[in-house]
């Protein structure tokens, strides 16, 4: 059930993303990063609210009928395992997705269009903190790749905005603790 509610709301999301117009990279990975942040965001909240108390009765149910066999002929072990591990890798797979849209669309924007590439730094921090509301930072993944081909005086600014990013992530951490 865990695996089937991800995939549905990850093939919504994607059919979402194959709507956007690819013709203009800044605007595209604008768009991108505004549906990832307000979907996944909302796929994540439900996911946890949803399956909750689902493994606490699991594991429950498990030490009452542990010689009770499971679908798919998974040991019980096996089976807490596999959905334990379904969320983290879920949130690798978006991490991936996130990090191809960039090397696919960046690369197409000079870095000379700096208030385009800001624009896109920020909208990405911004699904990244919203992400890492819910677990998933992904901002050490992927942030490399507005330095791909840079010159060492177009790295600054993203240092910049980056180091204003992990601060606010470490207030948010502190106050969310």
């Amino acid at each position: 059930m865990r695996y089937l509610f991800l995939y549905c709301r990850w093939t919504f999301l994607l059919s979402l993303i194959a709507d956007i117009d690819a013709r203009d990279s800044g605007k595209y990975l604008k768009q991108y990063f505004e549906l990832m942040r307000e979907h996944l965001f909302a796929i994540f909240t439900q996911y946890r609210s949803i399956f909750s108390d689902d493994v606490d009765d699991y594991n429950t149910n498990l030490k009452d009928n542990s010689a009770v066999p499971l679908p798919g002929n998974l040991s019980p072990q096996a089976e807490i395992c596999f959905t334990h591990n379904i969320l983290p890798s879920f949130a690798l797979n978006i991490t991936e997705h996130i990090h191809q849209a960039l090397e696919n669309y960046l690369p197409s924007i000079p870095f000379d269009d700096r208030q385009t590439r800001q624009s896109l730094l920020t909208q990405l921090l911004y699904c990244a903190q919203s992400l890492a509301r819910v677990g998933c930072d992904f901002t050490d993944i992927v942030i490399g790749t507005f330095f791909e081909g840079a010159e060492v005086k177009e790295e600054e600014w993203v240092w910049e905005v980056t180091s204003a990013h992990r601060q606010r992530m470490a207030k948010l951490l502190q106050t969310t603790v």
